[in-house]
């Protein structure tokens, strides 16, 4: 009896009858052509396709167990997270753990595996960086934890010795907020503190630390620390309402933007003061000359360019006279407003394509 991957296929009764005909047939008889009798054997074209289907349909199952039975196709990302997994490694026993970190990092991004956070604690200790290298700790002592069995049995074990070598050598320091308001905000040597850390122990460097602490309508909190090697303190904050008014400008208080564009426009109406001596004279000049050329007025052509031109430095002159006045008292007034006095008063400015708007408010006192 054949069989294909441990599944057997039945012979056929139609090999078996030839092999009988070819017996009798070698004693010089052949095979007897006869039909068969009813209800004992099936006819010879009958019998050979019950064979055939037999034997596809074992061959059709064979095929698909063995296929189920295959080994499925390796993943190629798996394989690529295991051979930077390996080249992480190598670099890290090769004394490179700047270059390994990097490497380790980008893998606890797509793995959960504690090894890899063992690892990224191990360069993050041959780099200095002690508290980093306690949350990595940290992080794969409980993955191996939550993965349970015998396999990271090791991993945790590690994480663990190395947590306690550097619990000797850092501190944990400890906020705690009383009464806490809605928003606030709270700072560990300048840097934010979270507020899911609050009131559970953060791991520091030993020496002094500065805790700052503020809140809407309530005074500022400052408190500086001191903790030791394996140390481990707790400060409380509680904010006070503050007592101080809301800000306001002081009243008598100078403005320097006021000042300054008062010294630019005073500068300008320098600028037309002077443009209208320059021109005014220019235009003098050109009126005495004709009136020496022409007693009685000039109306001829050869002297109506010059009438032209007198006319030109007359305007300009005019122009001069405008700006040098409104710059004056502009600048003036600018000055005034901004320069420091004890009266209550406010002043501002606003300038605008084609629109320079002034405003005052407050009293004088005489």
């Amino acid at each position: 009896m054949g069989t294909l991957r441990g599944f057997p296929c039945p012979p056929t009764m139609v090999r078996r009858r030839r092999r009988g005909c070819a017996k009798r047939g070698a004693g010089g008889a052949g095979c007897p052509s006869r039909s068969p009798r009813r209800g004992s054997r099936r006819a010879p074209h009958a019998t050979r396709s019950a064979a055939k289907l037999l034997a596809l349909g074992c061959a059709l199952f064979a095929a698909t167990a063995a296929w189920a039975e295959s080994p499925p196709a390796p993943d190629a990302s798996a394989q690529s997270t295991e051979a930077t997994f390996a080249e992480a490694v190598r670099l890290f026993k090769a004394g490179d753990a700047a270059a390994a970190l990097p490497l380790f990092i980008r893998l606890s991004a797509v793995t959960d595996s504690p090894n890899v956070q063992l690892y990224v604690g191990y360069c993050q200790l041959e780099l200095g960086d002690n508290r980093e290298a306690h949350e990595a700790f940290s992080l794969a002592a409980k993955q191996s934890i939550e993965l349970g069995g015998s396999k990271y049995v090791a991993t945790r074990e590690a994480a663990l010795d190395q947590l306690d070598k550097l619990n000797l050598r850092l501190a944990r320091l400890t906020i705690s907020l009383a009464d806490a308001p809605a928003e606030f905000v709270v700072k560990l040597d300048t840097q934010t503190v979270n507020s899911t850390l609050l009131g559970t122990p953060i791991i520091v460097e030993p020496g002094l630390h500065h805790v700052e602490a503020e809140s809407q309508g309530a005074d500022p909190v400052s408190r500086a620390v001191t903790l030791d090697r394996g140390g481990n303190q707790t400060i409380t904050i509680s904010f006070k309402p503050s007592n101080k008014p809301p800000t306001e400008e002081r009243a008598g208080s100078s403005s320097p933007r006021l000042i300054s564009f008062g010294l630019a426009t005073a500068g300008l109406a320098v600028v037309g003061w002077g443009t209208f001596a320059v021109a005014g004279l220019l235009a003098k000049n050109a009126h005495d000359q004709l009136q020496a050329d022409c007693p009685n007025g000039c109306s001829d052509a050869d002297h109506r360019g010059q009438i032209n031109r007198g006319k030109t430095y007359q305007t300009v002159a005019n122009l001069g006279l405008a700006v040098g006045v409104v710059g004056a008292v502009t600048g003036a007034a600018l000055i005034y407003l901004g320069w420091p006095s004890n009266n209550a008063a406010r002043a501002s400015l606003e300038v605008a394509p084609g629109l320079v708007k002034i405003s005052y408010r407050g009293s004088f006192s005489w």
